[in-house]
């Protein structure tokens, strides 16, 4: 499925390690990358924009594509000059790849921003599948490994918080599809929201029906193939939960609808996915709605 794929690279230390480890990147099937920098606008502003590569950035540039080819990848090099959420989307559909890979921080002050500017931005026009990747974070918790991301064992135990809504399902056809890969292990979580009407008073919504519907899920994965399945049911907050499985569990990718439903819709577009994967301790794997994916196909 994710045969070809865009790197976003900011041509940062950080980056060099994720090119470092891009070979790890075939356990999802890549073949191809097109490694893209955004030439990006010093304040974000599409009226002042740094249209050159310095020679110092092109010399890096080439570091990576060389890097890449080392690794096996047949690699294009694109150097777009936009706001960088349309310009990946752009490049993404021209190169006909299926899925975007960025870092969750960069370099330059515009860039540190990434989550909060260019990543969500890019999710609210998300028209592919977006891996987001905290290299920090990994690092910290990859010491000795030889690859410092740890992506060796991408698909070894994987997170799947769902609301049951149409764009979890298209997340969930996406995770069966990686069971040919090699994915080994699936936790499906649903948080029940809690709604505070009254200091005092909390709704009690009936807990029998998203019960039943994990169960549902859980089943679904296992007649897909997956090795060994669990379920949790948790109650209160979405991003508090999805944070605290990752806490107590030993995760290895977070894959999740762009967007949910109900009280938390655009919750979960913004706030639940930006902190997910900033905070995360393995890199998170963001699906678009299906309808968004097939205005490119």
């Amino acid at each position: 499925m994710f045969e070809k794929i865009v790197l976003s690279t900011d041509l940062s230390s950080d980056w060099d390690d994720i090119v470092a480890c891009a070979e790890e990147f075939k356990v999802l099937g890549c073949k191809e990358i097109i490694l893209t920098h955004v030439l990006g606008a010093k304040g974000l502003d599409v009226h002042d924009m740094e249209t050159f590569l310095s020679p110092e950035g092109q010399a890096r540039l080439e570091a990576q594509k060389n890097r890449l080819e080392s690794q096996g990848f047949r690699v294009a090099v694109e150097t777009p000059a936009g706001l960088p959420a349309l310009s990946l989307n752009e490049v993404t559909q021209r190169h006909s790849a299926s899925l975007i890979v960025m870092g969750s921080h960069g370099k330059s002050p515009w860039r540190e921003a990434i989550l909060g500017s260019v990543s969500n931005a890019l999710l609210h026009h998300a028209r592919f599948p977006i891996l987001l990747i905290n290299v920090k974070r990994l690092r910290e918790e990859a010491l000795g490994a030889i690859c410092q991301l740890r992506t060796t064992e991408l698909l070894r135990h994987v997170l799947f918080p769902t609301d049951f809504s149409e764009i979890a399902d298209e997340a969930a056809k996406v995770l069966e599809s990686l069971v040919s890969k090699g994915l080994s292990e699936v936790t499906v979580l649903h948080t029940l929201e809690m709604v505070e009407s009254h200091p005092t008073a909390v709704l009690r919504p009936d807990e029998g029906p998203p019960r039943s519907r994990l169960k549902i899920e859980e089943e679904r994965f296992r007649k897909a193939g997956v090795p060994r399945v669990n379920s949790h049911f948790t109650k209160g907050h979405p991003i508090s939960r999805i944070l605290e499985a990752l806490r107590e569990g030993n995760f290895s990718l977070v894959l999740m609808g762009a967007q949910g439903k109900g009280l938390v819709s655009e919750i979960f577009l913004g706030s639940v996915a930006y902190n997910i994967a900033r905070l995360a301790p393995c890199p998170v794997l963001l699906i678009p709605r299906a309808q968004e994916m097939k205005k490119d196909s």
